[in-house]
C-alpha cells in the first residue's frame, strides 16, 4: 500500500473514535459536514493588444511550388591522341575548374592493390617528391588526390581557371611517373592491418561484410570477407606496380572536367600533358572481373547468420538481397519504393520502429549501386532484448509494401520528394563530375540525367508494389551481430521456422 495511504486511515481511525465519544454523551445525531462552497470563477485578464498587429489576418502558408527547372549542363567530348576519352561540361559561374582522371581499376580488380596503388600515387615521382608536389598544388589553393572505389580509381584536382594547366601537369606527372618508394608501402601496410584489427572489433564492420558474403556467389568481388592480417603483410611493392602498369593507361581510363573551362580550352592541355601516357592494345587490358558472374539467386530456405560477441547489449541487423543493376529500367521505380519504405527519417521503417516504438535510433534501407545487380537491404541497430520486435517490424513492412500500394497521398510526396531533392544534387561543379562519372560508370544513357526527374514522374503506384515483389523479396538474408544466446532465443519465437547458422568474429562457422 502506498505510504501516502496511511496517515489517511490514521486519521479516519481517530475520527471514527472521537465520533463515537460523542455520540456516547449526546443522542444527538451527528451531522455529515456540509461540502465546501464551488471557488468562485477564474478571472482572466486579457492580454494587452499590439497596436501593431491588432487586426491583422494571416493568410495560409501558400501551397507548394512546381520544383524550379534544372537544365542538366551539355556534355562536350572528344579524344586525346593517346585514346583518353574527355568530357567537359562548363559551368562559368565561378573561377574554379573540377577535375576527375577516372581509371576503371578498383577494389574488385584487387582490394589492397588497387587501393596501395592509388594512395602511393602522391608519394612522389621521378620527376618531384612528395614534398614537392603539395607545395605547388597548395601555393596556387588548390586541392589534388586518389581514392580507389569498387569499380574505379579517381584522381582528382580542384584549382582556379587560371592554375588549370598547373593542376594538370601534377595530375599527369603523378598518374604516369609514380615510383612507388618501398618505405612507403611498408606504412600503409602497417596501417591497414591496423585497420583489419579494427574492423574484427566493430559490429557493424561484421554485419555487412557478412552479408554481402552470403548474398553474392562465391568468389564474387562485392562478398569478400575481411582480409587477414597475413594477406596484407605479403603485397610487395612489385605487385602494386605491376597492377599500376597493368591497369593505369589512357584507353583504359577517362578524364572529366567541370566547371569554367571549355572544350576548346582543355584540348591543348590534355595533349601536352598526357601527351606521353602510352597506351596498350585493348586485347591486353584485363577483363571485367564480374563477367564471369552470371547466375544470382535468392534464397529458398529462411537463414539467419549470426555472428557471436558474447556480453554484447546491442546487436546489428542486416537484412535483404541481391537487387539489380544500377542501369536496369527498374533503377528509378525501385529508388522510389525504397523511399517509401525507409531511406529517411521520412520512411515508414523509421516512423514506426524508431518514432513510435522506439526500438532504435536509426532503421533505413538501401539499395546499392552496382555493375552487377547490388543489394536490397535494411539495416539497424538495436537493444539485445528488442531483437524479436525489430525483426518482426521490418518483415511486417516488406511484406506490406510487397502486398499493397501506397496510398495516393504517400505515393506524391515521395514522388514530390525526390524531384524536388535533385537540384541540391547538381549545385556545384564536383556534383556535376560526380554524376557524370556515375552515368560513364554504369553505362548510363547521355541524356540520363537530363531526363531523371521525368523518370522519377512516370513512375506509378501500381510499379512500387511491381518491383517490391521483384527485388525485396519475402526470404531474405539474416544478419545479426551480438550475443548469439540472446539472438537465437528471440529469433526462434519471431521466425520459428529459420536455420540459425553461427560464426565467430574471423566470420568462420563454429
Amino acid at each position: 500500500m502506498p505510504s501516502k495511504v496511511f496517515p489517511l486511515l490514521r486519521r479516519a481511525a481517530l475520527c471514527s473514535a472521537a465520533l463515537g465519544m460523542l455520540s456516547a454523551v449526546s443522542c444527538k445525531p451527528v451531522e455529515p459536514p456540509k461540502p465546501p462552497d464551488p471557488p468562485p470563477l477564474a478571472v482572466t485578464e486579457e492580454a494587452p493588444v499590439d497596436p501593431v498587429t491588432a487586426g491583422r489576418v494571416y493568410p495560409e502558408p501558400p501551397a507548394p511550388t512546381e520544383p524550379r527547372p534544372v537544365n542538366f549542363p551539355k556534355i562536350e567530348t572528344f579524344e586525346a591522341s593517346n585514346g583518353i576519352r574527355v568530357f567537359v561540361v562548363e559551368n562559368h559561374e565561378v573561377p574554379t575548374v573540377s577535375t576527375q582522371l577516372v581509371v576503371r581499376a578498383g577494389t574488385q580488380d584487387s582490394e589492397f592493390l588497387a587501393r596501395f596503388a592509388a594512395e602511393m600515387l602522391s608519394e612522389g615521382t621521378a620527376a618531384r617528391s612528395k614534398a614537392k608536389i603539395d607545395e605547388a598544388i597548395e601555393f596556387v589553393g588548390g586541392t589534388l588526390g586518389a581514392a580507389p572505389g569498387r569499380h574505379t580509381t579517381t584522381v582528382f584536382t580542384h584549382s582556379l581557371h587560371r592554375d588549370l594547366k598547373l593542376a594538370l601537369v601534377l595530375m599527369a606527372d603523378q598518374v604516369m611517373k609514380a615510383t612507388f618508394p618501398a618505405e612507403s608501402l611498408s606504412k600503409l601496410k602497417q596501417l591497414a592491418r591496423a585497420e583489419v584489427r579494427m574492423a574484427g572489433s566493430d559490429a557493424g564492420t561484421l554485419a555487412d561484410r557478412l552479408f554481402n558474403h552470403v548474398a553474392y556467389p562465391d568468389g564474387h568481388p562485392y562478398g569478400r570477407l575481411l582480409p587477414t592480417e597475413e594477406e596484407i603483410e605479403a603485397v610487395t611493392v612489385a605487385e602494386v606496380r605491376k597492377f599500376y602498369s597493368t591497369f593505369y593507361r589512357p584507353n583504359n581510363a577517362f578524364l572529366i572536367f567541370s566547371g569554367d573551362v571549355t572544350a576548346t580550352e582543355a584540348k591543348p592541355i590534355v595533349e601536352r600533358t598526357f601527351a606521353r601516357w602510352a597506351r596498350v592494345a585493348d586485347s591486353k587490358l584485363p577483363t571485367n572481373p564480374l563477367n564471369k558472374f552470371r547466375q544470382y539467386t535468392v534464397p529458398a530456405e529462411l537463414v539467419v547468420h549470426v555472428v557471436d560477441r558474447p556480453g554484447s547489449d546491442h546487436v546489428e541487423i542486416r537484412m535483404g538481397t541481391v537487387a539489380l543493376a544500377r542501369n536496369h529500367e527498374d533503377w528509378v521505380a525501385l529508388q522510389v519504393a525504397n523511399s517509401i519504405l525507409g531511406d529517411d527519417a521520412g520512411g515508414r521503417l523509421f516512423q514506426d520502429l524508431r518514432e513510435d516504438q522506439g526500438l532504435a535510433y536509426g532503421v533505413y534501407s538501401r539499395v546499392s549501386k552496382g555493375q552487377a545487380p547490388g543489394t536490397f537491404s535494411v539495416t539497424t541497430s538495436t537493444k539485445a532484448e528488442s531483437i524479436g520486435p525489430m525483426l518482426a517490424g521490418i518483415f511486417g513492412h516488406v511484406q506490406r509494401l510487397r502486398t499493397e500500394e501506397p496510398t495516393a497521398e504517400e505515393f506524391d510526396a515521395t514522388v514530390q520528394k525526390m524531384v524536388g531533392q535533385f537540384p541540391l544534387e547538381v549545385e556545384t561543379a564536383g556534383d556535376i563530375v560526380n554524376k557524370v562519372q556515375e552515368s560513364l560508370v554504369y553505362g548510363l544513357s547521355n541524356d540520363y540525367w537530363s531526363n531523371y526527374r521525368d523518370e522519377i514522374r512516370a513512375v506509378k503506384r501500381s510499379d512500387v508494389q511491381r518491383v517490391a515483389q521483384r527485388y525485396m523479396h519475402a526470404i531474405p538474408h539474416v544478419v545479426i551481430v551480438g550475443d548469439a544466446a540472446d539472438i537465437k532465443a528471440q529469433v526462434s519465437t519471431v521466425l520459428k521456422s529459420a536455420i540459425i547458422k553461427v560464426y565467430d568474429t574471423s566470420l568462420q562457422l563454429k
